[in-house]
């Protein structure tokens, strides 16, 4: 008896060390280079491939931080298919840091079989708790957080995998700043079992993140601040999380990005991530938590609702019009002759109808626009169009000055087709330097790689055929310089803009035809990549792992 009794202490304590150290299984660790498509399994095998010894380095490093937080994992369960249920702890027992507690949540589940996984697994870092009836993940999340004992709190599905170094990421970028709120990329596992669907995200987008939870998997929060904002509110069931992340980001400003897949959402039958129409309340959900924050903030909202013309999960503002229509509008068409500068004037004022516009018109001499910005009253909002644009596809004004009311957004911009083609949907710059018009010679109808093509997002360049900002802000940047071209001084007023702090957003609601033979761009575009080689500039919207080589947001290999 004393023996088994020893024995037992002694699994125990073993249990305490990662999964490398006391399986050694280089065979588990195959599976996080496994894809079903063959350009990701390539991109795996270069920066997600690890090995006994890599692991076992890396958590000998974290036992060297001078920071070495306790990481609360918290994971609400109901039904959890046994075999995926203990790849997910599995995942979490390989982690290379080793400071975590695992704070395991049983919603009454009709069975718990799955426990059986747990009865051969030993480790004191693990606590499971049970309630006596069922309640939903948002109040079984809350219940989990309220045993949380770690510094931070992060969350995971109950079906979901961790890469090896998920919690060793994290806690390296902590040893350089302090950290609020972090979140990764994330791929998908497929009923196959393996990886796919990768997400490379943006860094931090608030505006992008009001059309979507892109933030999702993984989320490392502050525990403080968790609990400060009142923790995970069951108002909003399924989406309790896309509430949270809304609430938190409104508190801080200490948020990191971390570019490299670390977390696996699985597909598994009963999973949102396979079948979008499983748990429609959760995007029901979505709606609320968008419009309910958005009247928070006293902002000019009429309503959310699903955009049904994308994938469930994607939403759109509809902002109220007559709230907006006491805007004042400062029109600046901008043209090489009088005759062309009068066709832009008509062609879009036809689409602010119910709205206070002056109309100026200009040449392409950015003196001349400056003069004309100089004898705009304060107060208007100012729309820029120029020659080349020949007809308005979707008009979305209203959606533009809707944006502009969020504080922090400076500059709003537009979609532009070339026919039946996009000729572009914002300026990105890849980790290279290369200047990238997103999407050019993409299909008319295509909808982009998060849906980057069809909802709002931030970008840090618009193209400047036509976009608008508040007179104040452009008078606080000093207007626009004078020593360049249109196209340039623009490009110029947007770093300036980005250094400030302030945000620019492209919105595709409003979307425009251009005779690209008008347009001089390919110089212009060479002349942004000579002005921003020497400055360090880093296209925080653009995630290094995205190509460099066309402009399809593809992966980088």
């Amino acid at each position: 008896m004393e023996l088994k009794r020893r024995l037992f202490k002694l699994s125990s304590y073993l249990r305490s060390f990662p999964g490398f150290i006391v399986e050694k299984d280089e065979g588990y660790l195959r599976r996080f280079t496994s894809s079903e498509w063959t350009e990701y399994e390539l991109w795996l095998f270069r920066h997600r491939g690890f090995t006994l010894h890599s692991l076992a380095e890396m958590y000998k490093t974290s036992r060297t931080f001078k920071i070495k937080p306790k990481i609360s994992i918290i994971m609400p369960v109901y039904n959890p298919a046994p075999d995926e249920f203990y790849m997910a702890v599995r995942s979490l027992l390989w982690q290379s840091y080793p400071f975590w507690e695992l704070c395991l949540v049983d919603d009454a589940s009709e069975s718990r079989s799955y426990l059986n996984t747990l009865g051969r697994i030993r480790d004191k870092r693990i606590k499971v708790y049970f309630k006596e009836s069922n309640s939903g993940i948002a109040e079984t999340s809350q219940y989990a957080l309220e045993k949380a004992t770690g510094d931070y709190v992060a969350l995971m599905d109950q079906d979901d995998e961790l890469y090896p170094d998920a919690l060793y990421a994290f806690v390296k970028e902590l040893q350089k700043k302090e950290i609020d709120y972090f979140y990764s990329d994330r791929d998908m596992l497929s009923p196959n079992d393996r990886r796919y669907m990768h997400l490379f995200k943006p860094d931090w987008s608030p505006e992008y993140l009001l059309s979507c939870n892109y933030a999702s998997h993984l989320e490392i929060y502050a525990r403080h601040l968790v609990t400060e904002v009142g923790g995970f509110d069951s108002r909003y069931e399924g989406s309790q999380d896309y509430d949270l992340v809304l609430k938190v980001a409104g508190n801080t400003g200490k948020v990191v990005h971390y570019p490299m897949v670390l977390y696996s959402w699985r597909q598994s039958q009963k999973s949102v991530a396979r079948e979008l129409g499983q748990k429609g309340y959760a995007f029901e959900s979505g709606v609320r938590v968008i419009y309910d924050l958005l009247k928070r903030r006293n902002l000019p909202v009429r309503e959310v609702c699903e955009d049904k013309d994308l994938w469930r999960g994607h939403y759109r503002i509809t902002w109220d019009e007559e709230e907006l229509a006491h805007e004042k509008i400062a029109l600046i068409a901008v043209g090489r002759s009088a005759e062309e500068r009068s066709r832009i004037c008509s062609l879009v004022k036809q689409y602010l109808n119910c709205f206070d516009v002056e109309c100026f018109l200009s040449d392409y001499r950015v003196s001349d626009i400056n003069d004309t910005l100089r004898r705009i009253k304060a107060g208007r909002k100012v729309f820029f169009a120029v020659d080349a644009i020949d007809a308005v596809v979707t008009p979305g004004l209203v959606d533009m000055l809707g944006y502009l009311r969020i504080d922090g957004v400076s500059v709003t911009g537009a979609k532009f087709y070339d026919g039946n083609r996009i000729f572009n949907v914002g300026i990105s710059v890849s980790d290279s330097g290369k200047i990238l018009l997103a999407y050019k010679n993409g299909a008319f109808e295509e909808k982009g790689y998060g849906a980057v093509a069809s909802v709002p997002r931030n970008v840090s360049f618009v193209y400047p055929a036509f976009w608008c900002s508040p007179i104040g802000v452009l008078r606080q940047n000093g207007y626009l310089d004078e020593d360049c071209s249109y196209f340039l001084s623009c490009m110029r007023f947007y770093i300036k803009t980005v250094n400030l702090n302030e945000r620019i957003v492209c919105v595709p609601y409003m979307s425009l035809n251009v005779d690209v033979g008008k347009t001089d761009y390919k110089a212009d575009l060479e002349d942004l990549r000579e002005e921003i080689s020497g400055m360090g500039f880093r296209d925080p919207y653009y995630n290094p792992n995205l190509t460099d080589i066309n402009e399809d947001f593809g992966i980088k290999l």
